[in-house]
Parts: C-alpha cells; sequence; structure tokens
C-alpha cells in the first residue's frame, strides 16, 4: 500500500494538505520512515524513528479534514495546537488547509515530538 492509496478518492484540497503533512513529516528528521497501515475502509500513513514501534505523527483522511496525530504530547511543546481526542497514544488535529504560519507551527510541534521521544 502507498500513500497515494490513502489519498485516492478524496478532496482535491485534502489531497494536497496530506501530501504537505507527509512532506513536513519526512523532511522533519531524516531518519524518519513512512509506513502505510489499513483495510479497506479506514488507512493511515504512520511516522517513527529508530523503529516500528516508535510511531511519532500519523496522518489519517475523510472526506472532511486530514487528520495529524500526534505522538508524545504529554512531554512534548505542542504550541498553540487545538488538541482533540483522548488517546493514550496519541491526540490529533483536524486539518483542511495549511498556511505558512501553521506549517512552521507544525514544523515545530515535531521537531519538539521528535525531542521528547528521545527521552
Amino acid at each position: 500500500m502507498t500513500f497515494d492509496t490513502l489519498i485516492e478518492g478524496r478532496p482535491e484540497n485534502l489531497k494536497k494538505t496530506a501530501m504537505q503533512l507527509k512532506g513536513l513529516a519526512l523532511r522533519v528528521d531524516k531518519l524518519i520512515v513512512e509506513t502505510i497501515y489499513g483495510g479497506s475502509k479506514s488507512k493511515v500513513a504512520l511516522y517513527s524513528k529508530g523503529g516500528p514501534n516508535n510511531v511519532l505523527f500519523g496522518i489519517q483522511l475523510n472526506d472532511k479534514y486530514c487528520i495529524l496525530y500526534l505522538h508524545h504530547t504529554e512531554s512534548a511543546d505542542t504550541m498553540s495546537l487545538k488538541l482533540e481526542g483522548e488517546g493514550k497514544h496519541a491526540k490529533h488535529v483536524k486539518i483542511t488547509d495549511i498556511t505558512p504560519e501553521l506549517e512552521a507551527e507544525l514544523k515545530q510541534v515535531m521537531k519538539n515530538i521528535i525531542r521528547a521521544a528521545r527521552n
């Protein structure tokens, strides 16, 4: 399965947003690895470092928004992002479009998560 499979059939603006999020996740650290999981209804791209058990971020789409999952939020500075969810391992942010300001904030939050994951 590929990232293209993940975004297939979704609205064009969300495909673009998902590609931007993927680019951020892969550029924030050269050792980040992407793995796509899921079945016919629910697919997710997970980004890990140092092995598949050290997940840092995830991307999932529906027809309304991209969901960016952020791990290690209990110890990483997530700045002004409005996190949702009660997940034990990850919280999430719903995103439809990425402004330059949001892109800069997401990049910094991802760096913060990578630092938190080392501890």
